[in-house]
Formats: structure tokens, sequence, C-alpha cells
């Protein structure tokens, strides 16, 4: 339970509302003036469609979906309408929906896959290991090193027409994931490539090597004019056009002749324009992230309804420690905590699309639930608003409360500043409502947003005081995926880029003197469940107790959709509903299992 926000809290939270909210009563009077303008319900010659919306650049985005930063829609949930993955992760059961691949299976430390028989690419050419192979190879020397999956790859072999052989030095559980995950490209557009990668791999060339650097150079500028596709639909050249792509059935793909719809259409738009488009129902299902104004507006729009997915990150602040080294006392970073009305700050940054945080675990509550008993989350420390608690730590780490100010223990007025990111409205919205807390509360705070296009160099850099950053990790479905965002990812120690420059040697008042680092590849690499899960329990105490960085809040994402016009309904409960939005979409696997059904 969280304790009633103090007024200044609530008029911020007020006037943030307001100003949303005008904004989006605004926007729905354009939606009326729109909506005479809107288009039919189906496509050319009564086609039944499905439509989307995704902020595409048809002149910037690439063609080369090999490389999937800057691709055409690769960075989209689309993506696997054309271009399929070897399966769906269901990441309630922790099981495979195989899609390109018919299975996959462990032989010591070879992973072997196999494709589906009888698979074609939209060209007519058949998909076979061929495919599959050089698609791998050039994955070994694209990805990066730390990444898990193809960079511990030490081998490659094609078995058969339809089966590959990855050999690794060091298997670890689950380090197959995004060897099943992976795209897969056409030999017909990729072959020169996928050939030279596979010499390099073979004769041992990794990331880092000259060789690799010169094949990444090439293939980066490599712009290949279609794209060919393996999914149930396909690129119609002839309705591509600034305002939308039209995905049409690829009878040749997985699942062409089964999925119900015959027709995609992908709207462009940004986050309010994609509002729009659900106020107009020219669009089916969004993901795009709405305000909490346009969320008030949807709820008048006829057929409207969310389909939530889980959050498996959120945001919260992170700490530059050689910036400002009284943070690293922990009643510091405790007394930080409970200056901020958590719910407060997720309802104005986010609206519904956000969930408080329980546990303070480093792992989102989902997750926390899943490992540990209640019992033992019942021994978690939570950092709910609480000025006096805030009060006695400070005054206990020896600041002094002088004409209003608080003062650190050498008599400088405590101050710091707090960046955003800008354009990331949650961001933004977090860091200001945090500068107001503090300022109120007697600590001096300044929230600045840093431009949008590069805050992972900054983050990394070390260029702060306080960030408003990530916790948990969506990419990463394994627990240990979180620690790894919480305490490695910014915080490789060197001098060029220190980034958090938090001690990974602790000294945690329960566990006693532990290495994170070392704990956190303890749990990656547990040969059995209960190993893992008692190397995450360690670290999910150790997160709660020394709260190295502050979780606010916690992402829920409500995807708005429009039933009856287009879609019949969207299912209230999919098995796959825990599934990580923008990897394994459950409502896009509704649709390639021809499950999502179009209005007759």
């Amino acid at each position: 339970m969280t304790s009633t926000p103090p007024e200044h809290l609530l008029e911020m939270s007020r006037r943030n509302v307001l100003r949303a909210v005008g904004a989006g009563a605004a926007a729905t009077a354009a939606t009326g003036a729109l909506s005479a303008c809107a288009g039919g319900d189906s496509g050319s010659g009564g086609a039944r469609q499905f439509t989307g919306v995704f902020d595409f650049d048809l002149d910037s985005n690439t063609r080369n979906v090999a490389v999937e930063d800057g691709a055409l829609l690769l960075n989209s949930v689309y993506k696997d309408l054309f271009l399929m993955t070897g399966g769906f992760y269901n990441w309630r059961e922790h099981t495979w929906d195989y899609m390109l691949l018919e299975g996959s299976e462990w032989d010591g430390n070879d992973l072997v896959v196999t494709l589906r028989p009888g698979l074609k690419w939209s060209d007519g050419s058949d998909l076979t290991a061929d495919d599959m192979i050089q698609s791998y190879a050039i994955a070994i020397l694209e990805v990066a090193p730390w990444a898990v999956g193809f960079p511990q790859v030490a081998e490659l072999e094609k078995l058969d027409d339809l089966s590959v052989r990855l050999g690794f030095d060091a298997p670890f559980p689950n380090i197959e994931r995004s060897i099943i995950k992976h795209r897969i490209v056409a030999r017909s557009t990729y072959a020169e490539f996928g050939e030279r990668a596979l010499d390099l791999v073979g004769s041992g060339v990794r990331h880092g090597d000259d060789e690799q650097s010169e094949f990444i150079a090439e293939f980066v500028e490599f712009a290949p004019e279609e794209i060919v596709c393996s999914g149930p639909y396909m690129f119609d050249p002839e309705q591509m056009s600034d305002a939308r792509i039209t995905l049409v059935r690829n009878e040749n793909g997985y699942q062409g002749g089964e999925v119900l719809f015959d027709e995609v259409v992908v709207h462009k738009g940004d986050n309010r324009q994609s509002a729009l488009l659900v106020q107009q129902r020219e669009v089916d299902y969004s993901t795009e992230a709405p305000s909490a104004a346009d969320q008030q507006a949807f709820q008048g729009v006829e057929g409207f309804k969310w389909v939530e997915h889980a959050g498996y990150d959120g945001c919260g602040l992170m700490f530059n420690y050689a910036a400002k080294l009284e943070l690293e006392d922990v009643r510091v970073r405790k007394a930080l905590a409970h200056l901020l009305d958590t719910e407060t700050i997720g309802q104005v940054a986010r609206g519904e699309a956000y969930s408080g945080v329980e546990y303070y675990a480093g792992l989102v509550d989902l997750q926390a639930e899943e490992i540990m008993t209640q019992e033992e989350l019942a021994g978690f420390e939570h950092y709910g608003y609480d000025p006096d608690r805030a009060t006695e730590l400070l005054e206990d780490a020896g600041w002094t409360l002088r004409d209003g100010i608080w003062h650190l223990p050498d008599g400088e007025a405590a101050s710091y500043e707090i960046i955003g990111v800008a354009g990331w409205g949650d961001f933004e919205l977090t860091a200001s409502q945090v500068e107001e807390a503090w300022n109120s509360f007697g600590i001096r705070c300044e929230a600045r947003n840093v431009p949008s296009d590069n805050p992972w160099g900054i983050w990394g850099a070390g260029d702060f005081e306080v960030a408003v950053r990530h916790w948990g990790n969506p990419e990463i479905p394994d627990y240990w995926g979180a620690f790894q965002m919480n305490f490695l990812l910014e915080n490789s120690g060197d001098e060029d880029n220190p980034g958090q420059s938090f001690d990974l040697n602790v000294d945690s008042p329960s566990q006693g003197e532990v290495d994170v680092a070392e704990l956190i590849e303890e749990a990656k690499r547990a040969g059995t469940e209960e190993e893992q899960h008692a190397a995450l329990k360690r670290l999910a105490i150790i997160f709660n107790e020394l709260l190295p960085r502050i979780p606010i809040w916690t992402y829920r994402y409500l995807a708005p959709a429009i039933e009856g016009v287009r879609v019949e309904h969207f299912a209230a409960d999919h098995p796959a509903a825990n599934n990580e939005q923008y990897q394994d979409n459950h409502v896009i696997l509704s649709l390639i299992q021809g499950d999502l059904r179009p209005v007759e």
C-alpha cells in the first residue's frame, strides 16, 4: 500500500493530467472532423484486412533485413508476419511453439536445429539448411560479443538439407533462445555474403578481427531492392506508400494458406497519430504508446478494448557513484527512494499503462513471484513514499537540514541533476516529477532531457549524475538477465565507459561479501533449476538490501484494439498472454495460427 501523496504531488498530477486531457479533447474533435475521410472496412475486392500502425519511413528504412536496425518494419511487431523466426517462446510456460523449425535438441555441447520440410520463400525457391547455416554464419560475425547465443558458437555444420549443428564450448541453459528466435534470410538475396561468412567463421574469424570488421562494413551497406519473405504475408510493391504498407497473402510461406486475413495493412503513424487512427477505428490493434489523454479518449470508441501484454522491465533511477560519492551510502539511496510517490509518478507518466513496484527485487514482481515464495518475499523491504523515514535515514547518514535545504556531512548543499530523454514522454515526465519531489523536500534537483539519438552512449560514458533508466530486462526472459541489466550493462569499469561506477564487490547485511558479477554468472550457468533459483534469490535479496538503483514503476503494456470492424474479437485470456509484446506478441501469434478471426 502507498501512503497518501503530499499536496504538491497531487497538484502536479492534476496539472499534468489536465494538460494531457486538454490535448486529448482537441484530438477527439479533430478525429470527428476526419472521420468522414475514413476508409472502408476491407481491402480491394473485398479482401479481409487486419490493420495496424507503425512509424516507418520508406526512404530511410533499408530492405537489408539481416541488419535489423533500420530495416523496413523489422522493429515492429509485424515482422513475424513476413520474416519468420524458428519459433515463438511462451513466457508463462517456458516452452516453444515452433514455427519455421520442426524442433531443436541438445546432443552434449551441440545444438541441432531442424527445419520443417517443404518450406518455400516468396520468390518460389526452397527454404533449406543452406539458408539457415548462412544466416547463422552472418549472425556470428554481426552480433555483439556481449550478446547471448551466437557469440558463443564455436562450430557450424550442415547435417542434411533440413538440419544444422551448432557447437558450443560451454553452453548454459537457454543459450539457444537467440538461435531459435533468429530470422533466417533468403539465400537468393544473401548467398554472396552467406558463403563468405561461412568461410570466415570456419577459419576462426570472430568479432573484433580485421576480417570481421571488413565484412560487416560491407554488409551494413548492402541494399537489396526487395524483401524475400518466409511468413504468411509478403510486401506488395504496388501498395506501398509513405502513408501505408500492404502485406498480401504469401501462399508459399509458412501458414500462408491457413491465416484468415487476406491482407495486413500497416499505417504510418507515431504515438499521437496512431492514437487518432484508433479513435477513427482505422486501426484494429496498435503497439504504439498512447498518452494518458488518448487512453481516456479511447473509452468512448465503439468496439474498443485493451489487449494487455506483460511487462518485464520498468523505469527508475540509475546513479553515477563516481560523480556523487555520497550515493555510496545505502541510507542515502533508500532515503531518496522514500521521497517518491511511485503510484502518482507512474500514473502521470503512463496513465493506465504501468504497474507499481512491490518487492524491489531487481526483477519485476511477476518474475519474483515465479522464483520465490510469498513467505520469502514478505521479508523484502518496501520503499514506498515515507518522508519521515527519509528524514531518519538522512540524519543517520550525517546530513543536516538548514534553512529548508539538506546539506551533506561535509557541509555542502546536496544537489543533483537528473536526465530524462527528449521525446520519451514517460521518461520526461518521470524526471520532472522526481525533480519536484526532491526539491520540495529540500534536496536541490534539476531535470533536463538529453537527445534521443544516443542516450545509451551518455549512460555508458557516465555523463550524468542521476539518470531515468530502465531496470529489469525485457530482452532476456531468463531471470539473470534482469541483474545483468541492473548491475553490469552500464558498469564496465573501464576508463572510457565507466557508466554507473558501482562496485560489484558488495557487503550485504544478510549475504556477506559477494562478487555480484560472479553470482550473476553462477545464476546464468547453473546446471539445475534449484541451483539457479538459489543464486537468483541471493541476487534479489542483495538488490533489495542495497538498492543500487531505484525502481519507480513497471511497464504494463496496454495495446488499444478495436473489435467488430475488421476483427471479430481479441481473446481475453490468451495462453501466451505473458509473452513480451515486441518479441513474442500473442496477437501476432494468434493471427499466424489462424485463431484471430475476421468479421464475416
